[in-house]
């Protein structure tokens, strides 16, 4: 994607974030492993705010976000994208997620770097920490529950 305004930046990121909440939710309807079910409905759930975010672009939420360091376990580097079906594994669940959110934290990277609106610079840099947090997220279950287990 070459973005050639901001408009096109944002209703690339709504498409994203639509996609991503749909995804999540549909794969929390249809696993019947309990765990998955709450993983995918609590990231459906951060995709609907993101999108609500993007959509009401409140400057003055965005410029008092709070920035926060989220380490970077590196898993999901290491690990191979995975199609999703129904069938998952809680580990497949795991990685599809993992990839996903990385995904979406270097889009967010990269289409900061792209603009020179300090708003929307603000907004996608936003983004991409939150994408990068529920990265972290996955990569510590995914530590804790796969790789501690094998």
């Amino acid at each position: 994607m070459e973005p050639n305004s901001l408009d096109e930046i944002l209703e690339f990121a709504l498409e994203r974030e639509d996609a991503a909440y749909r995804l999540y939710l549909n794969a929390a309807k249809k696993t019947s492993n309990p765990s998955a079910r709450k993983i995918f409905e609590e990231l459906a759930e951060q995709e609907a705010g993101h999108k609500r975010v993007i959509l009401k672009l409140d400057k003055e939420k965005i410029a008092g976000y709070t920035f926060v360091k989220v380490p970077d376990m590196g898993i999901s580097e290491y690990l191979v994208d995975i199609p999703y079906h129904e069938s998952m594994s809680y580990q497949e669940i795991l990685v599809f997620a993992m990839k996903n959110e990385e995904k979406a934290f270097r889009f967010y990277q990269e289409a900061g770097k792209m603009t020179d609106d300090p708003d929307l610079k603000q907004l996608l840099s936003m983004l991409a920490n939150e994408e990068q947090k529920h990265k972290f997220r996955l990569e510590s279950l995914y530590e804790e529950k796969v790789l501690t287990e094998m």
